[in-house]
């Protein structure tokens, strides 16, 4: 008779590389299915573009100053990981290829997620705990190419220091997570509860909880010293009563939001329903379902049996030992979910939407620990209720609408590129006569956003140099600012200028200036479309002239990186 390890080990394998794949399509579709319909925002406007015209001598010389000085808010790897990520995504495939990369490290996190949970926990617990995180909410940034290529490295490194931990290679798991805290530093204070991963507790826990705690303390407090002697603003500028404040109430409020909107978004996709969230319940419902029907979940006794003994206390009982595993992992989820908030500082921890939900970033290791606790409860009870098909179906339902959210967060990627092509267009027509030091104010009523990602704010300044060529010699390239609702109680000075600073737009603070308002172009909005106001401009009583139209000079500088990505070109005809 032939021994049956061989075929055993290949049928497990078989499942794990077809989970694996599952994984994948999982996330393509939650996130990546409209990838070639996304553009660039924000941060992406003004790193990427350097990073991809850079060859790779320059490229590695950059990344090398940008370490060795501890630039980036003293976290250097965050960035240089999107130089690196972007310039090679773009030399494989342009913008896509650059896309492509981010979805490969949110899809090897989720691999590396569903190993941790085998280890950790049953097949049940791990394909829940995985389908959680890979459809997390509460963070909609991850297709976001700053976060999915800056950003997720982080977590490949919490997860990677996990695996090594549970391995006992205990040394190089505080290695794997120092380097956290050079790269995007939130998730190193998760690794803070680990330990409690290792079953089953025993008293030595405490002591090497105490150490694990010291070893980190000792890496925290190294670093904050090194970050206030390069003075690093954030460190350098926290008060006393904040320092402490702010990491408390963080960790009260993220976890609630975090955990509140595993339930808020389903919400969300229903009220948001269209044909493609109405595609995605028709197939994901009866795919997820089934899925989720091949998880083994036995009812150890019977539902009376169980009664009696909660009624009696018996709860040494052996029935109990899978329910006590889940409440002792589910604590361990929420201490967890708790630590991914200490160093969240600058946002506000209640975030739901747009670029500030990048609060939940590290959010989702203990979020998605304590939502399979959860929905492993759910299906042990209806497996003791014998009402398996009904917690097979409520799951499925509740992934599948979470899926369907994706749908919503990807339109507004869609969208918000969109909206800054035609803003662009719009703006080189207008101002076919730019000249060196020219300052271009848009009223806000002329812009379009999203919920979930930024469309023309902030970053607008920087955008008009990089969408043509202007001379080098030039120190004042044209620039556009966003204004602010109100601004005209605030733009003027005594002197008879403008001034653009953060009461009258929306800009970096390096950009603020003052400037003669006959260099300034204002556009207005004007039934759907921009308009250039030629007449002057009556602000607090006083009247002011704006810079007159002269001979058109734009179509004479070389387009630069952004012409083709943001300038759509009317056809003949339209």
């Amino acid at each position: 008779m032939q021994p049956k390890y061989p075929t055993t080990l290949f049928v497990k394998t078989l499942n794990k590389i077809w989970f694996f794949v599952f994984i994948a399509l999982v996330i393509w579709i939650a996130r990546y299915w409209h990838i070639g319909s996304f553009g660039l925002y924000v941060d992406d406007l003004t790193i990427i573009p350097r990073a991809v015209e850079m060859n790779a001598t320059e490229l590695l010389k950059y990344i090398y100053g940008y370490i060795v000085h501890l630039y980036g808010h003293a976290r250097p790897l965050s960035d240089s990981f999107i130089y690196i990520f972007s310039h090679l995504g773009w030399k494989l495939g342009g913008m896509q290829g650059a896309y492509w990369l981010g979805y490969l490290i949110f899809t090897l996190n989720g691999i590396l997620f569903y190993l941790l949970l085998k280890r950790i926990g049953n097949q049940t617990l791990a394909v829940t705990g995985t389908l959680a995180y890979c459809l997390f909410s509460a963070d909609t940034t991850q297709v976001f190419l700053t976060h999915s290529l800056g950003l997720q490295p982080s977590l490949t490194l919490l997860l990677l220091a996990c695996h090594l931990y549970l391995s006992d290679k205990r040394w190089l798991s505080y290695l794997v997570a120092l380097i956290i805290l050079f790269s995007y530093e939130t998730p190193f204070t998760v690794f803070i509860a680990f330990p409690l991963l290792i079953k089953p507790w025993q008293k030595r826990l405490v002591k090497e909880m105490v150490w694990h705690g010291l070893i980190l303390g000792c890496m925290l407090g190294g670093i904050f010293l090194l970050r206030s002697v390069v003075g690093e603003g954030r460190v350098a500028g926290l008060g006393f009563p904040q320092v402490l404040l702010t990491p408390v109430t963080h960790m009260i409020q993220g976890p609630v939001v975090s955990l509140g909107l595993y339930l808020y978004r389903p919400l969300q996709a229903l009220k948001a329903l269209n044909g493609e969230i109405l595609i995605t319940i028709i197939v994901g419902l009866p795919v997820l379902a089934w899925v989720i029907s091949r998880l083994k979940v036995e009812a150890t006794t019977d539902l009376s049996t169980f009664i009696v003994l909660i009624k009696d206390r018996v709860f040494s009982s052996p029935h109990f030992n899978d329910l006590k595993a889940l409440l002792r992992l589910a604590f361990v989820g929420l201490t967890m979910l708790a630590l991914a908030y200490p160093f969240t500082f600058t946002i506000r921890a209640y975030a739901i939407s747009g670029r500030d939900t990048r609060v939940h970033f590290a959010a989702v290791v203990g979020a998605s620990i304590v939502c399979a606790c959860g929905c492993s409860m759910i299906l042990f009870m209806a497996n003791l209720l014998r009402k398996k098909v009904i917690g097979t179906i409520l799951l499925a339902g509740f992934f599948t609408l979470l899926m369907g959210y994706g749908f919503v967060i990807q339109r507004d990627y869609q969208l918000a590129w969109k909206y800054q092509q035609e803003f662009w267009s719009e703006v080189v027509q207008l101002v076919p006569d730019v000249e060196e030091g020219i300052v271009i104010l848009v009223e806000p009523s002329g812009f379009r956003d999203t919920r979930q990602i930024d469309a023309n704010t902030w970053n607008l300044p920087r955008i008009f140099e990089q969408i043509y060529n202007f001379p080098a010699e030039w120190k004042n390239p044209p620039r556009v600012y966003r204004l602010v609702p109100g601004w005209q109680n605030h733009i003027t000075t005594s002197e008879g200028t403008f001034r653009l600073d953060v009461v009258t737009t929306t800009a970096p603070p390096s950009l603020y200036q003052t400037i003669e308002t006959s260099r300034v172009i204002l556009l207005e909005s004007g039934k759907g479309h921009l308009v250039r106001r030629s007449a002057p401009i009556t602000l607090n009583g006083k009247e002011f002239a704006l810079k007159a139209p002269s001979a058109p000079v734009l179509n004479l500088f070389e387009k630069g990186f952004l012409f083709n990505f943001l300038i759509q070109i009317p056809q003949k005809g339209e």
